[in-house]
């Protein structure tokens, strides 16, 4: 495995850890992660309830996901974002939001998860440091004109804030298309 994969699994545990922890203080639940079996990043269980977690990054540009990437792989050169004036950053995030989303949507690898444990949960954690409540605004803008082919695997998608650190906020906008 290299050292970055090793990263990003770390990051994707992390980020189903926390959602755990926030699912089950939102619910009263005790979810526990029983397996990870990549993909989905885990599978969790609450008394008889199942369900799986699939972790997706919305990075603001390649750009600065290679910036993020490379300053955390041990043994790699930083490489940072350049400096300079960034044209329409906001609108540049939506797009990438809502593909990012849209691509795991209609991904059929997902099916025999949803057939064996339901749908599932998509965390999206939000790797943009310029986000504001504009952000938000362009992103519904975007999903509103954009066709997603939604395969109904996922139950819903939430965003965890603030660089995948911070509060767990539920992507409103979307509504899974098929019937449990």
């Amino acid at each position: 495995m290299n050292r970055r994969r090793n990263i990003q699994q770390a990051h994707e545990r992390a980020q189903v850890g926390a959602f755990v922890t926030w699912l089950n203080s939102r619910y009263r639940a005790k979810y526990e992660i029983v397996e990870e079996p990549n993909p989905p990043e885990a599978i969790i269980r609450s008394g008889l309830m199942t369900r799986w977690v699939e972790v997706t990054d919305a990075f603001w540009s390649d750009a600065f996901a290679r910036d993020e990437y490379s300053y955390a792989t041990p043994g790699e050169n930083h490489i940072p974002i350049d400096n300079g004036l960034f044209f329409e950053p906001d609108a540049q995030f939506a797009l990438r939001f809502v593909d990012v989303v849209r691509k795991k949507l209609e991904k059929q690898s997902y099916l025999p998860s949803m057939q064996a444990y339901g749908r599932g949960y998509l965390v999206v954690p939000i790797m943009y440091p310029l986000f504001t409540s504009d952000s938000l605004w362009h992103m519904k803008q975007v999903w509103s004109r954009t066709r997603i082919d939604d395969l109904g695997c996922f139950r819903s998608v939430y965003m965890s804030m603030q660089m995948g650190r911070g509060p767990i906020v539920r992507w409103s906008n979307y509504q899974p298309t098929a019937n449990e």
